[in-house]
């Protein structure tokens, strides 16, 4: 398991005291950030269709099965159901924030990533298991419950002590480490584990990403 470290008070993003403005406030978490809108790309197992967007709400859809044939054949170990943002990024600071709902009984799916590692393919991944939780990958649990409600998510990724902070409702749950230098960016939505549920849903709205120089 990889170490993690928890901070409380003042720490590397300059935060004290992290509070939750308000339910419906989309916002930062710490100072100096500016938002951006890279656009993204929408990864979907091939020739099905387990991705639907609400124009009207901004709610994406996300579902996957078991069964669902691997979205990257020969280069993964399960189907997804994900966007994939163009916010490349190797150096500086990254922030994704969303509302996320994932339905009961999802398990081993990975919900939300940090894409890119020198010794991992991945920076951070947090996972929905089946004890109503959120867990850095299939380890340490992040929050729970977690089924049936929407949650606000905040994941920083500070590139320089190779950090990537988490954010439950806008109270701070872990730190972790990354895992090296890579080009990063941010994935959400469904990438199924081996051994995940026969279905998963997850749903995600008010998406913003920052950057920080």
């Amino acid at each position: 398991m990889r170490r993690r470290t928890f901070i409380a008070g003042t720490g590397a993003l300059g935060l004290t005291a992290w509070g939750w403005p308000s339910a419906a406030y989309a916002a930062p978490i710490g100072s100096g950030w500016t938002e951006v809108s890279p656009g993204y790309t929408v990864h979907q197992p091939p020739d099905l269709t387990r991705h639907t967007y609400d124009a009207a709400t901004g709610e994406h859809h996300f579902w996957l099965y078991s069964s669902d044939p691997s979205t990257f054949p020969g280069q993964d170990s399960g189907p997804r159901s994900e966007l994939r943002f163009r916010n490349d990024y190797t150096s500086g600071s990254a922030q994704f924030e969303c509302d996320i709902k994932v339905a009961s009984g999802a398990h081993n799916v990975c919900v939300m990533q940090v894409f890119g590692g020198s010794s991992w393919a991945t920076a951070f991944m947090t996972l929905a298991m089946n004890t109503n939780s959120i867990n850095y990958y299939d380890q340490a649990r992040i929050y729970g419950p977690i089924y049936d409600t929407y949650l606000r998510l905040n994941v920083v990724h500070e590139t320089g002590p190779g950090l990537v902070h988490v954010f439950v409702n806008r109270q701070f749950r872990a730190t972790f480490q990354d895992h090296g230098a890579a080009t990063h960016y941010f994935k959400c939505g469904l990438y199924g584990r081996a051994g995940m549920a026969s279905r998963n849903d997850a749903y995600i709205k008010n998406v913003h990403l920052y950057k920080k120089s």
